[in-house]
């Protein structure tokens, strides 16, 4: 009986984390399905991780199977087609499982005490289109510079805007918090 409990926190936890993330309307129609059941069955492995070259590569590995198994939405205004549906960006991969692994480890403790304090600093800051905006205004980069929103983020803008934030954490707040800490302070700010 414990074991079915704790599945079923689990997949609590991962709905409550993926609809946080806000990002449902953006992909089509079963995509949200396929994204909770793709989290269900690795995130153990997130959980258990012990260096941040396994974090970097299970992100990675995460997103890519993301940017090749999730489609947008097609978008209609006054019945035309504006938008047709394509795969994800590496952008929108990340931001779900960014903040899925935030709500899991750093918000749940998921992981026991000593790893989730020892992974918590391993994890990528969410990058929302305000965020981005925010970078890009504050960050001259050629780089970031043709992404408008998190849907034009490929990896290597999405790898700059990491070390972007890495850099205005040291810059900031001498370098005293982690990423998702940055991320929520972010979020904060620039929503209010």
């Amino acid at each position: 009986m414990k074991s079915k409990a704790k599945k079923v926190k689990m997949q609590n936890i991962i709905e409550m984390a993926v609809s946080f993330s806000a990002m449902q309307r953006v992909f089509e129609k079963g995509s949200i399905e396929k994204i909770k059941a793709k989290l269900n069955n690795c995130i153990d492995e997130f959980l258990n991780l012990s260096t941040k070259q396994e974090y970097q590569r299970k992100h990675k590995e995460f997103c890519a199977w993301f940017t090749r198994n999730i489609r947008t939405a097609e978008r209609k205004k006054d019945g035309r087609i504006i938008k047709r549906s394509q795969y994800a960006s590496w952008g929108q991969a990340g931001k779900v499982i960014d903040i899925v692994l935030k709500v899991c480890i750093y918000y749940c403790n998921l992981a026991c005490a000593e790893v989730s304090s020892k992974t918590i600093p391993w994890l990528n800051g969410a990058i929302d289109s305000r965020i981005l905006k925010d970078l890009k205004k504050r960050y001259n980069s050629s780089i970031i510079s043709q992404a408008s929103t998190i849907e034009d983020i490929d990896k290597a803008t999405y790898e700059e805007l990491q070390q972007m934030i890495n850099t205005d954490i040291k810059k900031s707040f001498n370098g005293e918090i982690s990423p998702v800490q940055y991320d929520d302070i972010k979020w904060r700010e620039l929503n209010r």
